[in-house]
């Protein structure tokens, strides 16, 4: 099953109307430290499935995976979704999508 992607532009519309959504960055704990999308919460792509029930019991929550710009990212959402979240989506583009767009914005 292939998760949906959402554009960049298109998340951060998301995030405004639904501020209770939750950002999930796959990258390594460095790279997340270095840099991330102002609320989200690191779980390193090995660990994802062993700690998302803890991290976010409602499988109805509307979740965004990202990862730098490849495949951990949507990997990611796509184990959400056969774990039985309902709402995972991940970032077309990443972590760099996401720089290079609101770096636009400043």
């Amino acid at each position: 099953m292939n998760p949906p992607g959402i554009s960049v532009e298109d998340f951060l519309k998301s995030r405004e109307e639904h501020p209770a959504s939750i950002v999930i960055d796959v990258r390594d704990p460095e790279k997340y430290t270095e840099a991330h999308i102002p609320g989200a919460i690191n779980i390193y792509k090995t660990e994802v499935e062993a700690s998302i029930e803890n991290a976010i019991p409602d499988k109805t929550t509307e979740i965004y995976c990202h990862c730098g710009g490849g495949e951990s990212g949507p990997r990611a959402a796509e184990l959400l979704n056969e774990m039985g979240y309902t709402n995972a989506k991940y970032i077309i583009g990443g972590w760099r999508g996401y720089e290079a767009k609101t770096s636009k914005l400043d």
